[in-house]
This record gives structure tokens, sequence and C-alpha cells, in this order.
């Protein structure tokens, strides 16, 4: 679970209001990086990301995604009266959700330098330095600043919010019958295994 947050985490903290042009195909190797590019990258990504708030921000994405996350996972499995009535029981899963943030933000904490760095490149290899001087223009604004650097914000409106937990809800639902078919599939091929093998 923590790296479906932290990978989650890390993406939307990263959004920016661009359109990006052809992504490379996964697995193709890195193309050379123009200088000037990064350079111009690096700029928009300190304003998107600035440092002296990059702590906040995680702190503030990770809250509200597992929030919405953990509702919707309680609604789907039917979790949600039993934490309600059972105390001891409603502590220990707190606890684990607590402790799973914890360690989901200390590592973020980590990789953050390296990650602002990997946009940067990315950004560069992605767009064009017209492309990216636009950009850079846009950010900032005021306007353009607050845009990118209150995108993480967006999981605690509240249609966002009850999108997250709806969706969260129904793959908790369909995993207790997806394991138990997954489940029967591999018993069926393990006793259909030809004896000696």
């Amino acid at each position: 679970m923590r790296k479906i947050v932290l990978a989650a985490t890390a993406g939307l903290l990263m959004t920016a209001p661009v359109s990006a042009q052809t992504a490379p195909k996964p697995n193709a190797p890195a193309a050379a990086i123009d200088p000037a590019k990064l350079d111009v990258a690096r700029t928009i990504v300190a304003v998107v990301l600035p440092p002296d708030q990059r702590d906040k921000m995680m702190t503030d994405a990770m809250n509200a995604m597992m929030k919405n996350i953990i509702a919707g996972i309680m609604q789907g499995m039917g979790m949600g009266e039993e934490l309600h009535s059972n105390p001891k029981l409603r502590a220990v899963f707190e606890r684990f959700i607590a402790r799973q943030r914890d360690l989901a933000l200390a590592d973020l904490r980590v990789a953050m330098p390296e990650l602002s760095d990997v946009y940067a490149r990315a950004y560069a290899r992605m767009f064009s330095l017209d492309d990216l001087h636009a950009i850079a223009a846009f950010v900032a604004t005021a306007a353009g600043a607050r845009f990118v650097q209150r995108s993480p914000a967006l999981l605690s409106d509240p249609d966002v919010s009850e999108w997250q937990r709806r969706l969260a809800a129904k793959g908790a639902a369909r995993q207790q019958a997806e394991l138990a078919k997954f489940k029967a599939e591999l018993l069926e091929v393990r006793d259909a295994r030809p004896s000696g093998t």
C-alpha cells in the first residue's frame, strides 16, 4: 500500500498546467538533454515544488489522499460498522494507517530532490525550448504559481474526494471476488499437473 500511495502522491505533487507532447515509449533509451532546456525546466520545477513548501505540500496531499482512499476501501469491504463498533480494532487500524502514511512521507522526503531533478529532465525532453519558456513565463505569474502549487490541494476538493472514495470502494468490493477467482484458477492448474512433475 505504501508504494501505491508514494507513487500516486509524487505524481500528484508534480501536476502542472501544461499539455505534453508525445511522450517517449516506455523503456526507450533516454535522449540527450539540451542544457538550455534543462535550465528552464529546473526553473519551472522550482516553482511547481518550492523547496520551502515541499514538506507541507507532501503532507497535505498524502493526508487527503489516504483519507479518501481508506474511506473508500472501508466502504467497499464493509468494514465501516465493525471499526465504528470495536474501539480496539479501530485503534489497530488507525495505527497501521498512520504508520503507512509516515513511512511514505519519509520516503518522499528522501526522494524529493531526485524526483525534482527527474521531472526537470523529463520536461526538458518533452517540450521544446520555446514551450519551456512559455511555461516558465506562465508559472512566473502569481496566478500561474498558485495554479501549479495548489494542484495537490485538489485532493481535498469535495468532488475529487468523493470520486476517489467511490473508486477505492469499487476496487475493494471487487477484490475479494477477484482473489477467490485467482486462487481457484491456481488450484485448477496445480491439480491438473501430470503426476511426477
